[in-house]
C-alpha cells in the first residue's frame, strides 16, 4: 500500500469516526431532552390531576374545579416564582459587586422570604380549597396520597423525604 491511498484511508477513517462521535452526541441530547420534557410543570399538573380522579373516585364536577383549582395555582405561583428568581438574582450581583451596600441586600432578602411566605399561603388556601371540593371519605384517601404524590413527581437525583 502506498502512502497516497494510506493518507486516503486515514481520512476516510477519521471523517467516519467524526460522524460517529456526532451521531452519539445528537442521541445523547435527544434522549436527554425527552427525559427533561417529562419533568415540566404542565405534565406535573396532568398526571396528579389524573391520579387524584383515579384514586379518590372524583365525580366529573369535582375533576373540573380541582383542574381549574390547580391551573390558578400554577399560574400564581409561576409568576411568584419569577419574581422570586429576579431578586434573587439581583441579590447576587448586589452581594458580589466591588462596592456591596448592604442595605438593599437585607431588603431583597426580606422582599425573597415575603414572596415565599406569599407561595406557602397559596400553597395553604389551594388545600382549603380542595378540602371544600372533596368529600369526608375522599379527604381521607387525599391524605395518604398527597405524600406518595410528592415523592412520585419529586426530580430523580434528590433523595426521597420520610
Amino acid at each position: 500500500m502506498d502512502i497516497f491511498s494510506q493518507k486516503k484511508a486515514l481520512i476516510r477513517l477519521v471523517i467516519f469516526l467524526i460522524c460517529l462521535n456526532v451521531l452519539s452526541i445528537s442521541m445523547f441530547q435527544w434522549r436527554d431532552s425527552i427525559s427533561h420534557k417529562e419533568h415540566r410543570q404542565p405534565n406535573l399538573q396532568r398526571d396528579a390531576s389524573s391520579i387524584l380522579e383515579k384514586e379518590l373516585e372524583l365525580s366529573k364536577t369535582q375533576v373540573l374545579q380541582i383542574k381549574k383549582l390547580r391551573t390558578d395555582f400554577f399560574s400564581k405561583e409561576k409568576v411568584l416564582e419569577k419574581i422570586i428568581r429576579s431578586e434573587r438574582d439581583s441579590m447576587n450581583n448586589l452581594m458580589f459587586n466591588e462596592i456591596t451596600d448592604d442595605i438593599l441586600i437585607n431588603q431583597l432578602a426580606k422582599r425573597v422570604s415575603e414572596n415565599e411566605f406569599q407561595m406557602e399561603l397559596l400553597r395553604i388556601n389551594q388545600a382549603k380549597e380542595l378540602k371544600s371540593i372533596c368529600t369526608p371519605n375522599q379527604l381521607e384517601k387525599f391524605g395518604g396520597l398527597v405524600k406518595e404524590i410528592r415523592d412520585y413527581f419529586k426530580p430523580e437525583n434528590q433523595p426521597k423525604n420520610k
